[in-house]
């Protein structure tokens, strides 16, 4: 069966490192670096799946970091990974991430992407660029 392009946004706070200030990543709370609505109209089919790709320059700037990317749909967590990073070798780093969200019912939904710092003790922001986006596809078989 063939599969139609349903609906498709995206976000894209930042195009290069450097082009907005540094977003300080919080120990112990959620920021969010990203968001983006689709709409999924009264006609579309219940088997559907929608591509979430996300990328996000971080930079560690003091110690060894960890951080942890969240993608949530209306505020349910469908996606998460970690990133380690280092000031030593390396000081920025490009995450890019890929999720699949299946089944998304009729009505307007909203995408987040978050990050979270794991310890309290290094600093790390996000340096650029920021992109989230998501493309809906129809039927699936």
């Amino acid at each position: 069966m063939t599969e139609t392009i349903l609906a498709f946004n995206d976000s894209v706070p930042s195009s290069r490192l450097g082009a907005t200030p540094p977003i300080v990543i919080p120990f112990g709370s959620q920021q969010t670096v990203a968001s983006f609505s689709i709409l999924f109209n009264a006609s579309t089919p219940a088997s559907n799946r929608v591509e979430l790709n996300a990328t996000v320059g971080v930079a560690a700037t003091s110690s060894v970091a960890q951080v942890i990317f969240r993608i949530f749909r209306d505020e349910i967590l469908i996606f998460s990974t970690r990133q380690g990073l280092q000031t030593a070798n390396e000081q920025f780093y490009t995450v890019k991430m890929t999720a699949i969200d299946f089944n998304v019912p009729e009505g307007t939904h909203n995408y987040m992407l978050t990050v979270e710092r794991l310890a309290s003790a290094n600093t790390a922001s996000v340096a650029g660029p920021i992109t989230f986006g998501g493309i809906a596809f129809g039927p699936i078989d």
